[in-house]
């Protein structure tokens, strides 16, 4: 009960010295160019911007100058870069995976995917919100959707775990590719299911405290995924304790993941021609 005290003590103070500020960080244009076509588009923290035949998926999209422990250190994509959002996946309701005022800036049609917690902090976002649970399915054409479990806390402040569909990680299905975004997850039997039953050419994988070092190289392997994307960096390092401004334990997942890892700088691409997709017989 302490711990739990403090924490919520400490999460007070912060949006009182702040201000709770919505002030969003200014567009950098030249950081942030419009994404280039087919290809996956790192833009710092867990917001990735997946671009399937000229239609975008955004992971987690923050861009919030100020967030309560964390300050961005590096500008915002331009509306401009994301005009051709087609979908945005929200994994949980945590603020630095959340934003309204980062959401409102998404273009009208921009359709959001979330799991049911998430949903009640998204009535003022401005665009259609589908409530997601594990196994669901959204086909959008050129692409489809599903939502897969993720060992993490639902709510907006939570801090029990659970695999119960209150997080979400998804499966982006496109002609050439699958793509898994695990959101925060810790190491569970979900991920391994995810790896057999999609088998991803490429896993964007958050590399946290829930899901550190060697554990998320046990979670890299067990997806089978030949491409590894680090997430969970880049933008927003914590004033106080340092850390975010590279990927959690880099030299551990270096050097057990090898080739088969990709760090991508903040603003840097990925194509998606370089993992096309296979398939490999079950046993």
């Amino acid at each position: 009960m302490r711990r739990i005290a403090w924490r919520a003590a400490w999460v007070a103070l912060v949006v009182v010295v702040t201000g709770g500020c919505s002030r969003l960080a200014a567009p950098d244009p030249d950081l942030f160019p419009p994404p280039p076509r087919d290809a996956i588009t790192f833009w710092g923290h867990a917001c990735c911007y997946i671009d399937v035949a000229g239609e975008g998926v955004v992971t987690d999209p923050v861009f919030r100058q100020v967030l309560l422990s964390r300050h961005r250190k590096v500008g915002a994509p331009p509306p401009s870069a994301y005009a051709a959002t087609r979908v945005i996946l929200l994994s949980h309701a945590h603020p630095d995976h959340l934003d309204p005022p980062t959401l409102r800036t998404f273009p009208d049609r921009a359709v959001i995917l979330c799991p049911e917690p998430a949903a009640a902090y998204l009535r003022d976002a401005g665009h259609e919100v589908r409530v997601m649970h594990p196994g669901d399915v959204e086909d959008f054409g050129a692409f489809r959707i599903v939502a897969v479990a993720a060992f993490h806390m639902g709510g907006r402040w939570g801090i029990h775990a659970e695999a119960d569909g209150r997080a979400l990680g998804y499966v982006v299905e496109a002609p050439d590719n699958v793509i898994y975004y695990s959101g925060d997850t810790n190491f569970f039997s979900g991920i391994p299911d995810v790896g057999w039953t999609y088998d991803p050419d490429i896993v964007l994988l958050n590399v946290n405290g829930h899901l550190p070092g060697t554990e998320a190289v046990r979670a890299a392997w067990a997806t089978r995924a030949r491409i590894i994307v680090p997430l969970h960096w880049g933008a927003y390092p914590y004033w106080l304790f340092g850390g975010n401004s590279r990927p959690r334990d880099e030299k551990t997942l270096i050097r057990l993941l090898d080739d088969r890892l990709r760090i991508l700088e903040v603003g840097q691409s990925l194509p998606l021609a370089e993992a096309p997709h296979r398939r490999i017989a079950l046993p």
